[in-house]
C-alpha cells in the first residue's frame, strides 16, 4: 500500500514537471521567434543605415567637387576681368594691323603677277593659275587674313625656292607651236628644251622674249642634263650655254 502511493507520487510529480517542461520549451521557441525577427529587423535598419551613409558619402563629394568647381570659376572670371583691358588693347592693335596687311597682301600678289608675266616661261600656266587663286582669295570674306597671308607667303616661297632647283617637265611648246618637247629648268636663270627626239634644242631668250635654236653639239650636254633632272644619272657637272649680253641682241 505505502509503496503503491510512492509510485502515484512519483508518476504526478514526472507528469507536472513534463508539463513544466513543455511550458519552458514553448517560452524558449516564442523567445527565439522574437529574438529572429527582432535580428531581422535590425538587419534591415543596418541595410537601410549603409545605404543612407553611402547616399551622404556621394552628396558630400559631389558637394565639395562643386565647391572646388565654384572657385575654380571664380579665379577664371576675376583672371578675365583683368584681361579685359589688354584684350580690348589687342583689338585695337590688331584692327591697325588688319589696315596695313590688307594693302600690303594685295601689293604681294600684284607683284608676283608681274613676275610670273615677265619672267621665264616655265611653268607659266601652273604658276599663272596659283596667283590667280591668291586673288580669289583675298576677295573671299570666309578665309581669315591670316589664312590668306599664309597661302601668299607659301607661293613666295615656291617661287623662291625655283632659283635654288633642277627642273625638267614635258609640255607643248607653245600656243603657236604644238609639238611637244622637254623644259629644262636650270635655277632661275635658263630655260632650255629639246625635242623628244633629242635632235633639237634651244635656250630662251629673257630679253628679247624669244626661242633661240641651238648648235647640235648641245643636244647630248642637254640631254644628260635632263637626265640627272629625272634623277636617272648621277649629279655630275654640266656644260650649258648661257646667252650673254651680245648673243641676247
Amino acid at each position: 500500500m505505502g509503496i503503491r502511493l510512492i509510485s502515484t507520487l512519483l508518476i504526478l510529480s514526472t507528469l507536472l514537471n513534463a508539463d513544466k517542461v513543455n511550458h519552458l520549451i514553448e517560452k524558449i521557441s516564442k523567445t527565439n521567434s522574437i529574438e529572429a525577427s527582432t535580428q531581422k529587423t535590425i538587419n534591415s535598419y543596418s541595410n537601410e543605415t549603409e545605404k543612407l551613409f553611402d547616399e551622404y558619402m556621394r552628396l558630400n563629394k559631389e558637394w565639395n567637387q562643386q565647391k572646388l568647381y565654384n572657385k575654380q570659376l571664380e579665379l577664371f572670371v576675376h583672371t578675365q576681368k583683368q584681361e579685359i583691358p589688354k584684350l580690348q588693347n589687342q583689338l585695337k592693335e590688331i584692327v591697325q594691323t588688319h589696315k596695313k596687311i590688307i594693302p600690303l597682301m594685295f601689293e604681294m600678289v600684284d607683284t608676283l603677277d608681274k613676275l610670273v608675266e615677265v619672267d621665264t616661261p616655265f611653268l607659266k600656266d601652273e604658276r599663272a593659275k596659283r596667283v590667280n587663286n591668291l586673288k580669289s582669295y583675298l576677295a573671299n570674306p570666309s578665309i581669315t587674313i591670316s589664312e590668306q597671308f599664309r597661302m601668299i607667303i607659301e607661293s613666295y616661297n615656291i617661287e623662291y625656292s625655283y632659283a635654288r632647283t633642277l627642273e625638267v617637265y614635258r609640255s607643248k611648246f607653245n600656243e603657236n607651236d604644238l609639238k611637244t618637247v622637254d623644259f629644262l629648268r636650270v635655277g632661275r636663270f635658263a630655260l632650255y628644251y629639246q625635242s623628244l627626239d633629242l635632235q633639237e634644242s634651244g635656250i630662251y631668250d629673257l630679253e628679247n622674249k624669244r626661242w633661240i635654236s641651238l648648235d647640235n653639239s648641245y643636244n647630248s650636254d642637254i640631254t644628260k642634263a635632263i637626265k640627272m633632272a629625272r634623277k636617272k644619272i648621277a649629279p655630275d657637272f654640266l656644260t650649258l650655254p648661257i646667252l650673254s649680253a651680245k648673243v641676247s641682241k
